[in-house]
């Protein structure tokens, strides 16, 4: 098995703790651990006396029970607790695919989504979404790429979407449902920005286990809820393949952290109040980040997400202006090291003039990150 460098992650292992503006993190504001027990109203020392040991290799009963809770008709043993959703994904890519084997994945993604299957040996065909469109499923695209009577083992999905925050609606996840069952694939979907949506008239993206039990879905602590160093993920989906990932994950990280998990319990326990924290956090940024993207709509254009805290922006000159651009990886680069600021470069996702911009984080560092960066569209794309 070979895999090519995982260029967001190498990017962030490059810059990520070297710059003093971070607005290029994907998830939600963490919380503290003292913040997590107030907002839930528990008292701390309670994970004092939480015994650092092996948890159960499945995940832990309570906690698989309140995952299955958040998809219909979901029963605990068809819940795989993991190390975040990055193994998750792993997980259910090495249990559906091998070197005969054909994938479709929806495209631009994150990296790993058809960098592992392609490591495999299966062949994988890219289901482009494009901004011209909003980056909206075209299901006209996706037949094409999937006539009838040609085998399919896999459809891999990822609403709200990762770079851009678009979300998907009930009937277009249907549509997609039906035809990768009619072509004998399983339905994966990674839906781990799924719920934090950025006002009150956008309902959450649905989740393809409402469409059919037969998907995969893979979810996790990191994006929404705000516990992304706690790495804990999961799987839901049919119990053979659930019982096939808990065989390869042996392999792997052998079980969750057991920490991890209670905070995990407590989130879940409280979603309600975790939410409602998260989702302000989320709007009153998305206002920010809508703001200064009007202000500079002759250099930066981005459909505007509706769910999650990414963005995909495409920068550029100012109409007439016919001299070239900077690529995404010298201007974030040039960034970074010269304005302590960092995004994310869009040739990560394989697209250049790109980059991707998170707004989760806290406020004041997020205004000021856009102020310095306004700054240096003024002397990189005007000038």
């Amino acid at each position: 098995m070979r895999t090519p460098p995982f260029g967001v992650e190498r990017w962030f292992v490059r810059y990520e703790f070297a710059v003093e503006l971070n607005i290029a993190e994907s998830c939600i504001q963490p919380f503290s651990v003292d913040e997590l027990c107030r907002l839930c109203a528990v008292e701390p020392s309670h994970l004092l006396r939480q015994p650092v040991g092996y948890a159960d290799g499945r995940g832990s009963a309570d906690l698989r029970e309140a995952i299955a809770a958040l998809y219909p008709d979901t029963s605990s043993d068809e819940v795989l607790v993991t190390t975040g959703a990055i193994e998750a994904n792993f997980l259910v890519a090495q249990a559906l695919l091998e070197p005969s084997s054909r994938a479709i994945v929806e495209f631009p993604a994150y990296q790993q989504l058809y960098a592992v299957p392609r490591s495999i040996g299966a062949r994988v065909d890219l289901w482009e979404l494009h901004p011209e469109q909003a980056y909206r499923p075209d299901l006209a695209a996706l037949e094409r790429l999937a006539p009838a009577g040609e085998p399919l083992s896999m459809l891999t999905i990822n609403h709200p979407h990762n770079p851009s925050g678009v979300r998907i609606d009930q009937e277009t996840m249907a549509q997609i449902a039906l035809l990768a069952a009619s072509r004998g694939g399983v339905l994966h979907s990674d839906e781990v920005y799924r719920g934090l949506t950025l006002g009150d008239e956008v309902s959450p993206s649905p989740s393809a286990r409402e469409i059919t039990r037969d998907a995969v879905v893979v979810g996790s602590m990191s994006k929404a809820y705000g516990l992304s160093g706690a790495r804990i993920g999961w799987i839901a989906g049919p119990r053979a393949l659930i019982r096939r990932c808990s065989e390869i994950r042996d392999y792997i990280s052998i079980c969750p952290a057991f920490l991890s998990e209670r905070l995990a319990l407590l989130v879940l326990q409280h979603q309600d109040a975790v939410m409602a924290r998260n989702k302000g956090i989320a709007r009153r940024n998305s206002a920010l980040l809508h703001e200064f993207l009007e202000r500079n709509s002759d250099v930066l254009t981005c459909p505007l997400p509706d769910e999650g805290v990414i963005a995909f922006v495409r920068y550029h000159r100012p109409q007439g202006d016919g001299r070239a651009v900077p690529s995404s990886r010298e201007f974030c680069a040039r960034l970074a090291e010269e304005r302590g600021v960092l995004l994310i470069p869009g040739d990560c996702f394989e697209r250049d003039f790109f980059f991707r911009i998170g707004f989760g984080y806290e406020s004041a560092v997020l205004k000021r990150g856009l102020e310095v960066f306004e700054q240096y569209c003024d002397e990189v794309l005007r000038a």
